[in-house]
């Protein structure tokens, strides 16, 4: 006669093995960047490259639909006088 104790074992680790996700998310944290002149030129180009480099990425892991989270623009200063920006947009792929 079977000890309760491992039909019991047997059921939890049944139940956590259905459980678990058959696939995981695999996320990256993907960027496009750009300096030039004025602060919305390179704040449009910055944005432009990361859509081609989710883009890339999407297709490289014939992912009909990337799936994007925290998608966010930064700028700074890059040269003062010239009025030269340098803007970084980044964003988390999951597929």
């Amino acid at each position: 006669m079977p000890r309760p104790f491992t039909n019991t074992a047997l059921a939890l680790l049944l139940l956590v093995a259905l459980a678990a996700p058959a696939k995981a998310a695999t996320c990256k944290t993907l960027k496009g960047e750009w300096v030039g002149f004025g602060e919305e030129s390179p704040r449009k180009e910055a944005e432009s490259r990361l859509d081609k480099e989710v883009a890339d990425w999407s297709t490289r892991y014939n992912i009909a639909a990337a799936k994007t989270r925290n998608r966010k623009v930064s700028c700074q200063v890059y040269i003062q006088f010239l009025n030269e920006y340098a803007c970084t947009a980044e964003a988390d792929v999951c597929r």
